[in-house]
């Protein structure tokens, strides 16, 4: 006689596409006499406004991978394509069963009112549903002010779970079957016409534990410094977005395998120790973002349509679809968000510093409403996760009211990450026969066939900032910020920092920086200060070529500095 609970359970596989360090797995197996791995492919989830192909081809490639592991568990993995209910409701009346496990997901209305229904046929049929949390995300979270105690127990404190032991599976008589939707039935996406030009990243846990690798022993030395450029974040970043979105990777994996990494190098004092620490912990700084912006989902379900603060939820937009597609299909006229736009049709990625630029000027200089760019910025992310995708956007878009606004300027984004037009040529070949100082001028001339600039950002923008700005000084919208803050503003400790030395020979002190409040990005993070510390005067500075292009293009650009003001104002 076995011990355990239940004869019968299935393993519901949602955004935990893997083995390792598995709570849900790992409890159904100490639980059950078998346990069945079951993916249920839903075509209301795969059609809906927010999905796409890429999302499809991820899923598929991770589950065929997370096959080829259970078999050699001597495990066979089940998938259909059905909806949720229905396909218990058979399973139940055919084969029998006595309990679910799953993680806890955070997603968009549509996941939320299919887990709300799931819970009620499961306490109609007596069945128990266990759901585990994944993350740092916690569940019906009453202050933020408990949520680093917990994420501490949880992510820090506690190993990561390894691999499981063969265990016993049964495999169910029949299961629901539908087609997958064809592409006729999905949300749109512009694909290229050659499909062989797209580039998506491999997705899947085996893949996850390569790019981890390869990250923490090679590509994450350049991590610091290059991950704000469009042209060398697709290394330097550790790329380890798209596996986290879709679970072939747990966070506390990659928390607990970076933080191994910094152990392994705080002996050594060389340059290059130095310089890999300094991003590793860059990186770590960063991830602890991650799960900051999925809990404010999970505290906020209805962010696909409601701004979080309420007192921007209705700002002057002035939506057009005819502008609505030449943003997404990169054809606005302005070459560096063409650029970014036509690569994440191309690739599904794109580094944080771009996305941000791609969604404040649609939100600013196009005036499309936040809501508006949701649907097809998600589609075309391969790493789109619901909670971290809604919350920067309404934070780029200016909306939550307790961050510090910034409005990134396509131009000085060419001129500070692309200044050789190296990235916009390869993503824009009606550009790729003028030279870089010719690109940078085209607010003010024609580019062959390239189109001219679909509208004046500088003006629409200047538009919304000073409506946002009017709210901001308002009663109504400091109240409304106030407790924004305390129900989702961070409770991270600030790190402590020493102050540097300074040489003997420097006459001006460093001032001290001032803490902000102000809430970062989750790749990107805290930009990095500039220091003011006063330089020797016995040598010349050192300019460095792209410094030198940023000036000769910052020539050709009249009014550069004036753009750069205004487009990037902090208040």
């Amino acid at each position: 006689m076995s011990d355990k609970p239940y004869q019968r359970s299935i393993w519901w596989i949602k955004r935990d596409i893997r083995l390792t360090d598995n709570d849900a797995l790992t409890a159904a197996i100490a639980s059950s006499q078998s346990v069945l791995p079951l993916y249920i492919a839903e075509p209301s989830v795969l059609q809906a406004d927010d999905a796409s192909r890429f999302h499809i081809d991820a899923i598929s490639d991770a589950l065929a991978d997370l096959a080829t592991k259970l078999k050699t568990l001597g495990v066979e993995l089940a998938v259909t394509t059905a909806e949720v209910v229905p396909t218990l409701t058979q399973l139940l009346d055919e084969d029998g069963f006595d309990a679910i496990y799953s993680h806890e997901e955070t997603g968009v209305d549509l996941t939320f009112q299919r887990d709300k229904a799931v819970a009620a046929w499961c306490q109609h049929h007596g069945i128990r549903w266990h759901e585990y949390p994944q993350n740092g995300v916690v569940r019906g979270l009453k202050s933020r002010d408990t949520r680093q105690g917990i994420i501490k127990e949880k992510l820090f404190d506690t190993a990561p779970k390894p691999c499981p032991a063969p265990f016993l599976s049964w495999l169910p008589q029949t299961l629901p079957t539908q087609s997958l939707p064809d592409n006729d039935r999905l949300s749109p996406i512009v694909l290229p016409q050659d499909p062989t030009l797209v580039q998506l990243q491999r997705v899947g846990e085996s893949q996850a534990d390569a790019d981890l690798t390869s990250f923490l022993t090679h590509r994450g030395y350049a991590y610091s410094g290059g991950i704000s450029s469009p042209n060398t974040a697709f290394t330097a970043g550790s790329r380890l977005s798209t596996h986290l979105a879709w679970g072939t990777v747990s966070i506390r994996t990659v928390f607990h395998r970076s933080q191994h990494r910094i152990n392994e190098l705080s002996e050594r004092k060389d340059r290059e120790a130095m310089q890999w620490r300094k991003s590793l912990r860059a990186f770590q700084s960063r991830l602890h973002w991650h799960d900051h912006f999925i809990q404010r989902l999970e505290s906020f379900p209805v962010m696909e349509t409601q701004a979080i603060n309420p007192a921007y939820q209705h700002l002057g937009y002035a939506d057009d679809e005819t502008i609505l597609q030449a943003w997404h299909t990169g054809t606005t006229g302005i070459p560096m968000l063409d650029a970014c736009m036509r690569c994440l049709l191309h690739t599904g990625f794109l580094n944080f510093r771009m996305r941000a630029m791609a969604v404040t000027t649609a939100c600013f200089g196009l005036r499309q409403s936040w809501q508006s760019i949701h649907g097809p910025l998600a589609r075309v992310f391969l790493d789109y996760e619901p909670g971290i995708h809604l919350s920067q956007i309404q934070m780029q878009a200016g909306i939550v009211g307790i961050n510090t606004l910034r409005v990134y300027s396509p131009h000085k984004q060419l001129l500070d990450q692309d200044p050789d037009c190296t990235f916009i040529k390869q993503w824009i070949p009606e550009l790729r026969d003028f030279p870089a100082e010719t690109i940078a001028l085209y607010e003010s001339i024609s580019l062959g066939d390239y189109p001219r600039p679909i509208a004046d950002i500088k003006a629409n923008a200047k538009l919304i900032k000073d409506q946002i700005q009017v709210i901001r000084k308002s009663e109504e919208g400091r109240t409304a910020s106030s407790a924004v803050l305390e129900a989702h503003g961070s409770r991270r400790p600030q790190p402590k920092r020493t102050p540097k030395r300074t040489s003997k020979r420097t006459t001006q002190s460093t001032p001290k920086s001032t803490p902000s409040r102000a809430i970062r990005g989750t790749t990107e993070g805290t930009p990095q200060k500039t220091s003011t510390t006063a330089q020797k005067t016995t040598g010349k500075k050192k300019t460095s070529a792209a410094s030198k292009r940023r000036s000769q293009l910052s020539g050709t650009k009249h009014e550069a500095e004036n753009e750069s003001a205004q487009l990037n104002l902090k208040l």
